[in-house]
């Protein structure tokens, strides 16, 4: 299956004015049916005795329907499942794949004899609020809840391989399918998974639970050789997928695996950004990206941005816990007892967000000396219809920057939307009054393009007044702009050292900026931090 499936809900409503204008009633036998609509290429598609699990919850917490089957026939998903008569109750759809007829499933084990049991590990869901019984069809986003492997093999033996199997991961998660999220059952038992052949001696593949783990590779070749070789230990992300390369010899293995995340495609292939699942609810205050719901604000200058970080993984990137590694992104973190400490946890993610690098934010695009100034205002991974914000649009807000190469800072500062003149600068809890919904994210350093990075480790004083929702977190935070300031070279060598791009940058002590100064400053194209995407 593939990563993204739409499927159109249906239901045949007869609507009809009675007594009160706005009720709606619908008819018996008004059945409800899935029609699927594929949107891209798929490993297999759905065939005729396919089988998904439907739960409909209205919103006074009536489970009106628990784990409803339905049967795959001729094109669409039918059963004998009807639309409630009370048309204008809102309620949530959650559906799964593949079906269980014990009820929703709280937890998932993939199949360790993927040879025959890798469809029936393929775990999918799908989860939607705020519905209502409707002529129109309802669409509902299905993604991939676990990981894919990949596994090329080059042979450069006689005999031709027999097996191929990953040691050591937990096979077994628990599940929040209404979140579309899982986690790894640490009390389960690792277990071995032998990989399903796609092509015989050159490609198998493998789907396992999401989770930190260091793989031992074993291949079997038909003349009963048996060949190991451990794996460097991994963080897999749900729904991705990793390239694992082996070289096969007569007496070794040699085995790489890929970091590089991409889209779960047909054998690899890598679908394009404007593919990525998007709804604007603008009306509501609130978008949907790649099945994520980020929260908005329009501030009194019209501009609509979005009031909580991004949390979205492009193609290609996985974030780390080590701020020294040059992964592009990392993981947002606390400072405990003067130390930073990376968190992995869902919750701290969707509050704070991942922290970015340009290159990351732009999708993998290269930032040199000679290109920087062409990324003013680029989409990047923003969704479509949005973009990475531009230096004038933060001060637009906050009427305060450094100087730009010319030497010069936009005009009328004094006028910014959230300007103080005793702050010289835009105050976080001004902003937050209007619904900005400020995030300590913190901020990985990096002072040059080679140097080693590190995440800003000074904590906000716990001071009085200050807000004590403030106490212990990042005082210096940054918000990525995408527009440049100017490159660095060695005064010596004439070498490239540094490419610098401006950012928002937080100042709070509790003399001067109790409240939270923001003012936009130069940071390294190399540093990583929080990503709020503007409205074209």
């Amino acid at each position: 299956m593939k990563k993204i499936l739409t499927f159109m809900f249906a239901a045949a409503l007869l609507a009809s004015c009675q007594q009160e204008e706005k009720e709606v009633t619908t008819p018996d036998n008004s059945r409800i049916t899935l029609s699927p609509i594929i949107t891209r290429a798929t490993e297999t598609s759905f065939e005729n005795t396919d089988q998904i699990g439907v739960t409909i919850t209205q919103s006074n917490d009536f489970v009106y329907a628990a784990n409803k089957l339905m049967t795959y026939n001729n094109g669409v998903f039918t059963s004998d499942l009807t639309w409630y008569p009370e048309g204008n109750d809102e309620s949530q759809i959650v559906a799964y794949y593949p079906y269980n007829a014990a009820g929703a499933p709280t937890t998932f084990t993939v199949e360790n004899d993927q040879t025959t049991g890798y469809t029936a590990s393929d775990l999918m869901a799908a989860s939607k609020s705020g519905v209502r019984p409707s002529t129109d069809a309802i669409s509902m986003t299905f993604k991939h809840l676990l990981t894919k492997l990949i596994i090329n093999v080059e042979n450069a033996t006689q005999s031709g391989i027999s097996s191929v199997v990953l040691k050591g991961s937990i096979p077994t998660a628990t599940l929040d399918l209404a979140a579309l999220s899982v986690t790894a059952d640490e009390n389960a038992a690792a277990t071995d998974i032998t990989a399903q052949t796609v092509t015989a001696d050159k490609t198998y593949r493998a789907i396992v639970i999401p989770q930190t783990v260091a793989f031992t590779l074993e291949v079997t070749t038909a003349d009963g050789n048996t060949l190991s070789q451990r794996l460097t230990s991994t963080t897999l992300v749900q729904g991705g997928q990793y390239n694992v390369d082996i070289r096969v010899l007569p007496d070794d293995i040699i085995v790489t695996l890929s970091h590089e995340i991409t889209d779960w495609t047909n054998e690899g292939s890598i679908g394009a950004d404007n593919e990525v699942p998007f709804e604007e609810h603008l009306d509501e205050n609130y978008f949907l990206y790649d099945g994520v719901k980020y929260n908005t604000v329009t501030f009194a200058n019209g501009a609509t941005w979005m009031a909580e970080p991004l949390i979205y993984l492009p193609k290609g990137f996985t974030p780390s816990t080590d701020p020294t590694a040059d992964s592009h992104i990392w993981y947002p973190y606390e400072i405990v007892d003067g130390a930073t400490v990376a968190t992995t946890e869902e919750s701290a993610i969707k509050e704070l967000g991942y922290l970015y690098d340009l290159q990351a934010a732009l999708g993998g695009k290269e930032i040199t000396d000679t290109n920087l100034n062409s990324f003013e205002g680029a989409q990047g991974i923003c969704p479509k219809g949005w973009h990475i914000p531009t230096r004038l649009e933060y001060f637009n807000l906050v009427g305060k920057s450094t100087n730009d190469v010319d030497g010069k800072v936009p005009a009328d500062g004094d006028k910014a939307l959230f300007y103080d003149a005793t702050y010289d600068g835009g105050k976080i809890t001004s902003l937050n009054n209007a619904g900005f919904n400020y995030r300590f994210s913190g901020v990985r350093m990096a002072t040059s393009l080679t140097g080693t990075g590190s995440y800003q480790k000074t904590a906000i004083a716990s001071e009085d007044n200050i807000q004590a929702a403030w106490h212990g977190k990042p005082a210096m935070n940054y918000h990525m702009t995408s527009t440049a300031y100017k490159p660095i070279y060695n005064s010596t060598s004439g070498l490239l050292t540094n490419i610098q791009f401006f950012g928002l940058m937080s100042t709070i002590n509790t003399s001067k900026y109790p409240e939270g100064r923001l003012s936009l400053s130069y940071v390294s194209v190399k540093a990583g931090m929080q990503l709020r995407c503007v409205r074209d």
